[in-house]
Formats: structure tokens, C-alpha cells, sequence
């Protein structure tokens, strides 16, 4: 962690420091790169980020932050002397992004909202209006990992209220521990059944999630342009998702 000596840093100065390498008579590593050369870079930064996490280690955390800051800092740079967008810009519209899907914190007569349910929903139908996105599924990697990727488009898929595939079992255990343990060993299982009959199981959660996704997008099609699925009636979004799966 910092000590309490060391002089204060800020965003600036890192950006000092990545112009600096980059700059002729700077690295010749850091020079040659480009938005595509360090996308390597970006995913391996975040698994290990994710690795802090899961080992709950606060200080191995801050430090794998500061290697994704490192990338965010280098991207900017890159975008910057290419005439694309800086680090402000980036700054600047998550910023203006943040305050504008939290009308319930930041608008004075904004809807009152007590759960997070509640939010993410909100989240969701805010965004669905914004310009370029005319689906709930945007903004969701296909190449993301098959797991990732179908628990991702499932809650979403949840939130604006279309049906998500039947759980009818509950996982045994008497607290979140021992659940999270038996679906670890449901899913063990599931690979090795998956796999003893010849099937790659990421193929097959991929192919079955994409189906599930385009059922998604031909329900919001039917529904019509410039028509939220979440804003349809429930009984019409599922007379749409019927249709939409003939």
C-alpha cells in the first residue's frame, strides 16, 4: 500500500509518464504500440485483477488497478497523438453516462427507487433509449466466455422481463457457501456428461446462448422500431416471445 510519505500522484502525472515512454526517445516497446497490439495486454490485466479479487487480497487488487489504469493510460495516449479522442473525453462521458442512468440520485424530481433491482432495471431502460442501442444485447461480447456470456444475457434478459430458461431445482445447502459448492459440482458434473459424449461444452453453451440471444432480438423486432421491450405490456412481450420462437 502507499506509505503515508510518498508524495501525493495523480491520473495526470501517470499520463506524463506513459507520453514519456512513447515519445521519440522513449521505449521502443511502448512506442510500436497500438490499440490492437495491446489487447492481449488488457484481457490478461483484467484476469489477474479478477484473481486479486477472488483471493481476496486488497493490496495484489490495488496493484492489478494500477496495471489496468496503466492500459487505460496507454490506449488514451494512443488515441490522442492519432487525432481520436483523449483521456479527458473518456473521463468526460462516463461521467455525463453515470449521472444520466442515475436520474434517482442526481435529478431532483427523480423516480424514488429502494432496491437494486429496482436500478438495474431502471439502468436497462435508460439505456435501451440511448442512440445506437436498439437492443437489451448490446454491449455483450459474443466472445466473452460461453459461461459469462449466457449469465450476463440471462439477467438482462430477466430484467426487461422476457423469460429466462426454467429452474426448477434448488441448489442444496443451508447458506450461500454451500450453494455456491453445489453449483460448482452441478456444473463439474454437466462438463464431464458434456464431454464424455464428444461435445466441446464452451461450443455448446455458445450455440445455445446465441440462439437464445437471436429469439431475443427477433422478440424486439416484432415489437417494432424505436420500442423498448421493456416498456411493452407483459402480456404482449410474452405473446412476442411466443411468436418470436416459431
Amino acid at each position: 500500500m502507499t506509505s503515508s510519505d510518498t508524495p501525493s500522484r495523480t491520473v495526470e502525472d501517470l499520463l506524463a509518464v506513459v507520453e514519456r515512454l512513447r515519445d521519440p526517445g522513449g521505449c521502443p516497446w511502448d512506442r510500436e504500440q497500438t490499440h490492437v497490439s495491446l489487447r492481449p495486454n488488457l484481457l490478461e490485466e483484467s484476469y489477474e485483477a479478477l484473481e486479486a479479487l477472488d483471493l481476496g487480497d486488497a493490496d495484489a487488487l490495488s496493484e492489478e488497478l494500477g496495471d489496468l489504469l496503466v492500459q487505460v493510460t496507454f490506449h488514451a495516449d494512443i488515441a490522442r497523438r492519432a487525432g481520436e479522442w483523449t483521456l479527458e473525453d473518456v473521463i468526460s462521458g462516463v461521467i455525463d453516462k453515470l449521472v444520466r442512468r442515475h436520474p434517482h440520485v442526481f435529478e431532483e424530481d427523480g423516480p424514488e427507487l429502494e432496491t437494486a433491482e429496482q436500478v438495474s432495471q431502471q439502468w436497462d431502460a435508460l439505456k435501451s433509449k440511448e442512440p445506437g442501442r436498439d437492443s437489451i444485447t448490446n454491449g455483450l461480447p459474443p466472445g466473452m466466455p460461453a459461461l459469462a456470456y449466457a449469465g450476463a444475457l440471462q439477467r438482462r434478459a430477466g430484467r426487461a422481463g422476457l423469460p429466462v430458461p426454467s429452474n426448477d431445482g434448488v441448489l442444496d445447502g443451508a447458506d450461500e457457501a454451500e450453494q455456491e459448492a453445489a453449483a460448482g459440482r452441478q456444473l463439474f458434473e454437466a462438463v464431464a456428461r458434456i464431454q464424455a459424449s464428444g461435445i466441446d461444452p464452451e461450443v455448446a453453451l455458445r450455440a445455445e446462448t446465441l440462439r437464445y440471444r437471436d429469439r431475443i432480438r427477433r422478440t424486439e423486432e416484432l415489437a417494432g422500431d424505436g420500442v423498448s421491450i421493456v416498456d411493452v405490456a407483459d402480456g404482449e412481450r410474452g405473446r412476442l416471445w411466443d411468436e418470436a420462437g416459431g
